[in-house]
């Protein structure tokens, strides 16, 4: 028994061996599968022999294959190339008639594709009446159906019979049973006849029906800006949006579009007024009236920046906003007055206000700027010097950010230097330096500690560390790093007296000493004029004369600096100078643009020159 058992389990094995064998044997295949997938082989040959001679322009050599695949397959894609290759031979006979024949006996959507194919070769053949009445009336039998609409509009503009895609749109819009109106389409296609007024106005009108296409539509009026080669379109966009938010005051969308346009543009007061507008209305607008003045502020536009913190400081002074309101319009005020070298009395009352400011909204790093302002109005306007280092030594006291107290510890510096106390400037600079030493306002204090040596006739102790600072990432610094270095090795190499007198000259004009500092520049003149110290000499007299409000000394000796030494590396810096001075104090806008134009093509590496052309096209534009 025992061995039948074992004769059997033996006899399965080997046939589950001989199973496993013959299913692993692939089955030959049939006679009809073989022909089939030869037939596909070739199939994929023509096809990609087709596609090649068209790429490579031999197009009757592709339309043989193309009309030789679409008999074998009655594929409408190799009809269509087949019709495209005679379009690019000029057969327009024979694509007329195949294209005739087909839509006989064609009734699917490949018919419409194949009647704007052939209106298409009337057109070619001059025939543009019988194209226009053949289209038109493709386009009044279409069923009223929005696919198919969409589908054979789409197939017009691959034509480049956008005219006639909106022929179709309008007859859709006026559809009521598709419910769809068709406006970013339209907007699209007379966006490519170039008609932009009109492409505007549908972008509006689909922002209209529905808000969700805000950032796309948005994105559309940003290429369309981008290639605006003549400012035409950018004219009509801000004609447009402005009567449509006039004629729809409660459509928001469409102020905001305004408020967007008029960032790109520039047209801060446009965008303010909005803002403001919106402000009213919702109560939620601060935060992007205060982002607007900084903006304003950024771009020079004083007086719009003033209205923007204005209106929030006057809301309420319980506002979120409120304090960065008050201190933003103190600075905004103060680097204003600067340019417009108010008297004595504007800085006593402008003091006094800083510091009733300072009582409300108490000292914190929020204030910082504001109380550094007061400080430098107490030392450089009112000539208080002590004031100022009660004051910013009292609040070196006060637990402030590691940042703040560095710039409250420069400021402090900044007034011991101006007071004649070098060592304790020193000191601060050097802690400053050292706190902050990778940051912008370490390579700041590191300037400044090289400057206070120049003035003190340091001259090797300021090289060393000006060395480092040419390759500060600060542009401004490495810029005023490379200057000093200048001055001081040319002046070296050629006249070290004249270098001493020079650095002495430029303390006495940092304490606003002028007559001192013009009595040591002019001995520099009489005892050591040489072609190195001339035009440093030069500009150093034109800011004094600037500075005592002697508007045409000034442009004299700026004119003096950039004519005659040309080839100084002041020359620019003079030439920027000069242009500032002749828009702002002389009102002579036309001179100021000639030296901005010559700054920018003669000097095209200087660091002004992103300044000078920001400039030079506000003033143009102003005109």
């Amino acid at each position: 028994m025992r061995s039948a058992s074992r004769l059997f389990f033996i006899l399965s094995f080997l046939m589950l061996l001989a199973s496993t064998a013959f299913a692993q044997v692939p089955l030959p295949p049939s006679k009809g599968s073989s022909q089939s997938q030869k037939a596909q082989s070739q199939r994929q040959v023509d096809e990609q022999l087709a596609r090649s001679f068209y790429n490579n322009k031999e197009y009757q050599k592709a339309a043989d294959l193309y009309f030789q695949l679409y008999n074998n397959y009655n594929n409408y894609h190799y009809f269509s190339q087949y019709i495209e290759c005679l379009l690019f031979l000029e057969n327009y006979d024979d694509a007329e008639k195949t294209l005739k024949s087909f839509i006989k006996k064609d009734n699917t959507t490949n018919k419409w594709k194949s009647q704007i194919s052939l209106a298409f070769i009337y057109i070619k053949n001059n025939e543009t009446e019988k194209a226009d009445k053949y289209l038109k009336k493709l386009i009044s039998e279409l069923p009223e159906d929005k696919n198919v609409f969409i589908q054979v509009a789409n197939t017009l503009r691959m034509r480049d019979l956008d005219e006639y895609a909106i022929i179709l749109y309008d007859r859709g819009s006026g559809i009521s049973s598709m419910n769809y109106k068709f406006y970013m389409e339209k907007a699209i296609a007379y966006n490519s006849m170039m008609n932009f007024e009109k492409s505007i106005e549908n972008y509006l009108l689909q922002l209209e029906v529905d808000s969700d296409d805000y950032e796309v539509i948005k994105s559309r009026f940003s290429f369309m800006m981008r290639y605006d080669i003549d400012g035409s379109v950018v004219d009509m966009m801000r004609m447009v949006f402005l009567r449509k938010t006039q004629d729809n005051p409660e459509n928001v969308m469409f102020a905001e579009l305004l408020v967007w346009f008029s960032l790109q543009m520039k047209d801060y007061e446009i965008a303010l007024n909005q803002e403001i507008a919106l402000d009213r209305r919702f109560d939620d607008r601060e935060f992007d009236i205060i982002y607007l003045a900084k903006i304003s502020r950024d771009n020079e536009q004083y007086d719009i920046a003033i209205k923007a913190y204005e209106y929030l400081v006057k809301k309420s002074n319980e506002g979120a906003y409120y304090s960065d309101a008050v201190v933003g319009l103190t600075e905004v005020q103060y680097v204003k007055s600067l340019n417009e070298m108010r008297d004595i009395e504007f800085y006593s009352a402008f003091e006094k206000r800083i510091e009733s400011e300072c009582n409300e909204l108490a000292i914190s790093d929020r204030t910082i700027p504001i109380i550094i302002i007061r400080s430098e109005i107490l030392t450089f306007k009112l000539d208080e010097a002590d004031r100022a280092v009660d004051l910013l030594s009292a609040v070196l006291e006060y637990n402030l950010s590691r940042y703040n107290k560095a710039k409250v510890k420069m400021t402090l510096a900044d007034v011991y230097l101006y007071k004649g106390e070098m060592w304790e400037a020193t000191l601060l600079y050097s802690q400053v330096d050292k706190s902050m030493k990778e940051e912008p306002i370490g390579h700041e204090a590191r300037f400044k500690n090289a400057q206070l040596r120049y003035y003190m006739g340091e001259f090797d102790w300021s090289l060393a560390v000006l060395k480092i600072l040419k390759s500060a990432t600060s542009k401004l610094i490495a810029n005023d790093a490379m200057s000093l270095s200048l001055l001081i090795t040319d002046n070296l190499e050629f006249d070290t007296i004249a270098l001493q007198r020079l650095a002495k000259a430029d303390y006495y004009i940092y304490q606003k000493r002028y007559e001192l500092a013009n009595q040591m520049l002019d001995s520099v003149n009489v005892y050591n004029p040489n072609e190195v110290s001339m035009p440093y000499l030069l500009s150093r007299k034109a800011y004094i004369a600037m500075e005592n409000k002697d508007y045409e000394l000034a442009d004299s000796l700026y004119k003096r600096v950039y004519q005659g030494y040309a080839d100084s590396y002041i020359a620019d810096k003079a030439l920027l100078e000069d242009a500032i001075l002749l828009e702002r104090y002389l009102n002579k806008k036309e001179e100021a643009m000639d030296c901005y134009a010559k700054l920018i093509d003669e000097y095209t590496a200087s660091v002004y020159v992103a300044q000078a052309r920001n400039a030079y096209r506000r003033i143009r534009n102003e005109e």
